[in-house]
C-alpha cells in the first residue's frame, strides 16, 4: 500500500471516528470502504488499532492517577462511538455478515 492510499485510509478512519461519535448508528459502508479495507472486519480492525494506538500514545502510566483518570476519561468520550460500533459487531463473521451482538 502506498503512501496516498495509508492516508486516505487514516483520513476515513478519522471520519468514521467523528461520525460515529455523533449518534449511534450503525457500521456505515460504502464503495470506498471496501476498495479501502476489503471487508468490514478489516475496517472494525483498523478502527480497534487507531482507538488502542490513541489510548497507548496518550496515556501515561508515569504520571499521577488523577491525571491517568482524566486521560483515559478523555480517551472513552473521544472513542465512545468507536466502541459501541466494536462492541456491536464483535460477532462479524469471516465472510462478512453482521451477526450483531445483541
Amino acid at each position: 500500500m502506498g503512501w496516498s492510499e495509508t492516508h486516505r485510509r487514516w483520513q476515513v478512519l478519522r471520519q468514521l471516528e467523528t461520525e460515529l461519535a455523533r449518534a449511534d448508528v450503525p457500521l456505515p459502508w460504502s464503495e470506498e470502504h471496501a476498495e479501502l479495507f476489503g471487508d468490514r472486519a478489516t475496517m472494525l480492525a483498523m478502527l480497534r488499532y487507531r482507538w488502542e494506538l490513541a489510548r497507548d500514545a496518550q496515556v501515561d502510566p508515569s504520571l499521577p492517577e488523577a491525571v491517568l483518570d482524566e486521560q483515559r476519561l478523555r480517551i472513552d468520550q473521544r472513542f465512545a462511538g468507536v466502541r459501541r460500533i466494536l462492541e456491536r459487531y464483535a460477532n462479524l463473521t469471516e465472510d462478512g455478515s453482521d451477526h450483531v451482538a445483541a
